[in-house]
Formats: C-alpha cells, sequence, structure tokens
C-alpha cells in the first residue's frame, strides 16, 4: 500500500456512499484506500445477467430531485433516460388518500435535516401508517391496500413498523416527488464502476474491528492484517456494522441504532420473454410490483417487497436476489420504526472522533441513492475540513 498513517484515508465499503466519498476525497488531493468485503463493488447497486441480458438486481430507479446524485452521475458522464414512474399513480380508496394528504400536509413543514424540532415530533415519531389508519377504523381491505402501496411497493417493511414522521421526513428530503421516472444507462453500476475507477479499492478485504487512538485509526481485517489511517469513513449497512469490534465503544446512540436498526426485506427477481407484452406496466399487486426495466430489452423484473418477498423465494427465475440473504447486506434498506428517528436516527450521521459515518442511513434520505450520495459526499467534507 501507498501512503503512511499520517495521511492515509481509510473507507469502509465500496457501495455508492463509500465510493461517493472516497472520489470527493481524491479530488481534493487525499491518499484514499476504499476495503470492500465482497469481490465486486457497488453493494447493493449491481447489475447482473439474466439470459444474457442486463438485469439491476438492487438499486434502479432514481428522481429528477435527486441532485447530488444526477450532478455525480453527470459529472462522469453517466447518461440518464426516463421511463414510466415506479409503480404506476393507481386510484387510491378515500382512507389511504386521505393518509397520504396527511404525509403531505408533515413533509410540508418538516425540516428534513432537523425532524426533531417538528411540532410533536415525539409523538409523530412514535405513531405508524397503520395505526393512523386503525384509529380511523380502516378495514382490513383498506390495511392490505396500505400494505401493497406502501410496503410491497417500496418499503419493504410492514406499515406496522413504520413511523409516520420518518417517512414524512423522507417525502420532505426528496425521495420521490416525480415518481422515480429516471434510470441510468448502464444502470447505477455504471457509476460506481467509474467511481471506482478514480480510487484504490481493495476487494475481498473483510473488515472485524476499528480501533481509534489519539492520532490515527487502525483497522482490523479478518485475515490478521491492519490498515492504519489518519481518518476513516464507515460505509456499510448498520446490520454488519453489529459485527464489527470497536474500541472505544461507540456511543449510547449507535449502539441503540445497532440494536434496534429495522432492514427490510426485498427480492428481485428478473424473466426474459420472446412475446410481444400486452397490458399495461407497470403492474402493483400484493405480489409486487412487475415492470419492464428497459422497453429496448426483452426483460420483465419482479421488486416484491417486505410480505410479497417471503412469497416471491418461490418464484422460478434466471436472476433472482434475495437482499435479506446476502452476506454484506442482510437486508433491503434501513427503515426507522415507532419511535426511532427522534432518538437515535437523526444522529446517524456524527462522528466519533476520528471515524465518520456515511451510507444512506447517515442521511436525510435513507433507502435511497441519493441519500448514499449525500452522505458520502458530506462525510468526505468532514474529513477534509477536519484535516
Amino acid at each position: 500500500m501507498k501512503g503512511t498513517a499520517s495521511r492515509r484515508i481509510a473507507v469502509v465499503g465500496a457501495g455508492l456512499s463509500g465510493l461517493a466519498a472516497a472520489y470527493r476525497l481524491v479530488q481534493a488531493g487525499a491518499d484514499v484506500v476504499v476495503l470492500e468485503a465482497r469481490k465486486r463493488i457497488g453493494g447493493r447497486v449491481w447489475r447482473i445477467e439474466a439470459g444474457g441480458l442486463p438485469f439491476d438486481a438492487g438499486a434502479e430507479a432514481i428522481d429528477e430531485a435527486h441532485r447530488r446524485l444526477l450532478a455525480l452521475a453527470d459529472e462522469l458522464n453517466v447518461s440518464t433516460w426516463r421511463t414510466e414512474p415506479w409503480a404506476g399513480p393507481g386510484e387510491l380508496s378515500p382512507l389511504v388518500a386521505a393518509l397520504e394528504e396527511r404525509i403531505a400536509e408533515l413533509a410540508a413543514r418538516i425540516d428534513p435535516a432537523h425532524p426533531e424540532e417538528t411540532d410533536d415530533a415525539s409523538m409523530l415519531d412514535a405513531q405508524t401508517l397503520h395505526g393512523w389508519l386503525a384509529e380511523r377504523d380502516a378495514s382490513a381491505e383498506v390495511l392490505a391496500e396500505a400494505e401493497t402501496h406502501y410496503s410491497v411497493a417500496s418499503s419493504s417493511v410492514s406499515i406496522r413498523k413504520m413511523s409516520l414522521l420518518a417517512y414524512a421526513s423522507k417525502v420532505a428530503a426528496g425521495a420521490a416527488p416525480t415518481g422515480l421516472t429516471m434510470r441510468m444507462r448502464g444502470g447505477p453500476s455504471a457509476l460506481a464502476e467509474r467511481l471506482a475507477a478514480r480510487c484504490e479499492v481493495q476487494t475481498g478485504t473483510v473488515v472485524t474491528g476499528i480501533e481509534q487512538g489519539a492520532a490515527s485509526v487502525r483497522i482490523e481485517l479478518a485475515d490478521g492484517a491492519t490498515v492504519s489511517a489518519a481518518r476513516a469513513i464507515l460505509a456499510v449497512p448498520l446490520p454488519l456494522q453489529r459485527r464489527l469490534h470497536f474500541d472505544p465503544p461507540l456511543p449510547e446512540h449507535r449502539r441503540l441504532a445497532l440494536a434496534r436498526a429495522r432492514y427490510g426485506e426485498v427480492v428481485k427477481a428478473a424473466l426474459p420473454y420472446d412475446r410481444r407484452l400486452t397490458g399495461r406496466l407497470p403492474e402493483l399487486s400484493a405480489a409486487g410490483v412487475v415492470y419492464q426495466p428497459d422497453p429496448s430489452v426483452p426483460l420483465l423484473a419482479l421488486f416484491a417487497a417486505a410480505g410479497a418477498a417471503r412469497r416471491a423465494r418461490t418464484i422460478e427465475s434466471l436472476a433472482a436476489v434475495d437482499w435479506s440473504r446476502e452476506t454484506f447486506s442482510r437486508g433491503s434498506y434501513l427503515i426507522f420504526g415507532p419511535g426511532d428517528l427522534t432518538t437515535w436516527g437523526r444522529r446517524l450521521p456524527e462522528p466519533q472522533g476520528r471515524l465518520h459515518f456515511a451510507g444512506s442511513e447517515a442521511s436525510s434520505l435513507p433507502s435511497y441513492m441519493e441519500g448514499a450520495v449525500r452522505a458520502g459526499e458530506r462525510a468526505a467534507d468532514e474529513v477534509l475540513s477536519a484535516g
């Protein structure tokens, strides 16, 4: 390895957030090494083949409001194109439509950088989407509709476990105002590859512990080796952070986060076809979202989250990825449950000494690639400001 601990920056995790952080640091002249446990880069960004056809088995859909992600793609000459809204507009029952209006009203007065400052924040954070509907005597049919609309189509955990404040805060931060109608040429993997090409990335490098000293950080690896750096950025999902040894121990709010963090279930599957498609896509049902990723590619895809993910595991497909069973993901993405955001969730971006935190979880827009880029660039700025 080149460089010395006195000026090297180590980034743990070569997902989109870690790569964005490393790229910005390299641009600023820093000596950076990225340590990635997988044998590939990208994390939850992953383009594979289904019968010889390209398929984004991980993150895929973006929105024109995702400005940091789009700016980074433009900077690295990754072009975009437009398609149908992610799950289609659909027609909602009056009570689910009223919940949508309530979420929009809350989002209009939430500062996504400080959701805890919202009036009645603790009360709103303690309430779930399911609870809001149940208080209004929602029928079983309406609750099932909401489960499909919110959980199966996107959020990947049951509405019983989704904080109303956290969901509205995500909307306020720019989750999907235009329906996620944009895609990247070559998929988000194209962006990850171009970021990685500008950094030193060591794949197959499993981190087991992070020890901080007065003037440096020592990163312990599974093979017994260590990497020394002046500072480190941790950009891996919280379920993986649970496996790491930290010295000194993490502060209380981070220990609480590791104990309570809830990642959803998602299965994505692809099936090539050889007949002309009929009917309108995308189609949303309790089984998931069926869509055509690219009209020029004869491939159908299924995105099945929450309860639909469990059913989708039985589907025979040329290409299917169950993100809950991916060794270095252990779930889809972080969804805040009741009480999480106002206690530990809002504090996930806070650094601890020489250790900084990235990942979409450490942004105002968790569960989106935009959040991953925002967090990575923010962590890089912190490191550069610290000197």
